[in-house]
């Protein structure tokens, strides 16, 4: 091929078909590409292609049509010309039991006429006695025409049906005469060795023949099927790459076999839960929250800042473990009643609630630097509205904000920050307070 070219199959078996040739035809070639979008019936070469990726050979029964020669073509010429004449015979056949049933009909129609005009029966001639020439006929004898006393004329009954008058196609036949010079053409074209028979088509028969072809391009399968088997949802998941996963609904024997090749294979990068019904899982993604106590001149210290429906504040602390307490067993005697189940629950909680680590302030000489932290990141669409709201005149061009008369600009860069820009004018710091005034500052 000269250029590029796309083509697309409608039979994505590749079992017949220009499908089937063009592979034949191109699959040779490592510059071309076989891209596969479902899993065709067993037994197929798009289904062998799938499920043998490394296979590079592959043998193929290739059925063609080729055309008829020699002996094969004198024998389908002579069965078609015996053929052909076989219908033309019995289509004049046809025709001429037509013809003689409308002859008959015509004759038997002009014979009641003529009985009617001259033979008939006269009515009210005789009282007692009827004569024999008033008898009707038996049919026996063939009887002789009657003799006209003028020149002959028979009228043809017009046939008619409910919808009228019966048309016969023939009537209306044009004979048509080709051109001259269309003749001549034809004449002079024609091969003198071509025989007199006009074949409308070129017989053909089919071969088949065994092949084999060295898969030299590259074959890709990409699923666009939507299936939900096994297979596919392993492939779908080893796309998706999930940080965790949660299998439900499904047997437990798949769903035990599908977890652990998630397990197995490694692209989930965190935990792989198969619960039963009615289980309860921990799925909390942030692990690295952590109880503590806090002391209560710590607490008195904070300053909070709100940030939408929270308050947010920044300390600055260390931990403190508590000293565990020893286990101290005194003997009481027997006089002393036992502690029942529940005490002893309640007794254990209490010696873990003294195990939490304890949070306390720093000396101030001790309180490092940071940075402030600005929290909320406001809308533009919002931004906007405290602006009218403080009488500034702004407006959207092109996803930026433009303040003052295009003097000040407020816009988002492709980090998601936001970028305030402008002439150092009383409008620009007036904007930048605003701005500040959206956050919660830390």
């Amino acid at each position: 091929m000269d250029t590029v070219q796309v083509v697309l199959a409608s039979t994505p078996d590749l079992q017949c078909g220009y499908s089937r040739d063009l592979f034949v035809a191109w699959c040779g070639s490592a510059q071309n590409s076989i891209v596969l979008t479902n899993r065709t019936s067993p037994g197929t070469l798009a289904r062998w292609l799938i499920d043998n990726p490394q296979d590079h050979v592959v043998r193929l029964e290739i059925k063609r049509r080729v055309k008829l020669e020699g002996a094969e073509l004198e024998e389908y010429l002579k069965k078609k010309q015996e053929k052909e004449q076989e219908e033309s015979r019995l289509k004049d056949e046809q025709a001429r039991k037509e013809k003689e049933e409308l002859e008959s009909s015509d004759e038997s129609d002009q014979e009641m006429d003529t009985e009617d005009l001259y033979g008939g029966r006269p009515k009210g001639k005789h009282d007692l006695m009827i004569k024999s020439e008033g008898k009707a006929r038996t049919g026996f004898f063939k009887q002789a025409k009657k003799s006209y006393p003028m020149f002959p004329y028979v009228e043809e009954k017009i046939k008619s049906d409910e919808y009228g008058e019966i048309i016969r196609p023939e009537d209306f036949v044009v004979a048509e005469t080709p051109a001259v010079d269309e003749v001549m053409k034809d004449v002079e074209a024609a091969d003198p060795d071509e025989s007199q028979q006009d074949i409308s088509e070129v017989p053909t028969k089919c071969i088949a023949s065994k092949v084999t072809l060295d898969i030299n391009a590259r074959v890709q399968f990409i699923d666009f099927e939507g299936r939900s088997d096994g297979k596919s949802i392993k492939k779908y998941l080893a796309l998706i790459k999930p940080k965790q996963l949660i299998l439900v609904h499904g047997s437990e024997e798949a769903t035990r076999s599908l977890g652990e090749y998630c397990q197995a294979s490694g692209f989930v990068e965190g935990s792989v839960y198969c619960p039963n019904i009615g289980d309860l899982i921990d799925a909390t993604t942030e692990r690295h929250i952590y109880q503590v106590r806090l002391r209560d001149h710590l607490v008195s210290s904070l300053t909070f800042y709100r940030a939408r429906d929270m308050e947010l504040a920044w300390l600055d602390g260390q931990l403190t473990m508590p000293e565990q307490e020893e286990d101290t067993v005194k003997d009481q005697g027997d006089e002393e009643p036992l502690e029942d189940e529940d005490d002893a629950n309640k007794k254990q909680q209490g010696k873990l609630s003294t195990l939490l680590p304890t949070l306390e302030a720093l000396p101030p000489a001790q309180v490092p630097y940071h940075m402030s932290v600005y929290i909320n990141e406001p809308k533009l669409s919002d931004f906007k509205v405290v602006l009218i709201n403080a009488k500034i005149q702004c407006e959207f061009v092109g996803g930026i904000l433009v303040c003052s008369n295009s003097q000040v600009a407020v816009r988002r860069d492709t980090a998601g920050k936001m970028k305030l820009e402008g002439a150092l004018c009383e409008d620009y710091f007036k904007i930048r307070d605003l701005l500040y005034q959206q956050y919660a500052i830390v």
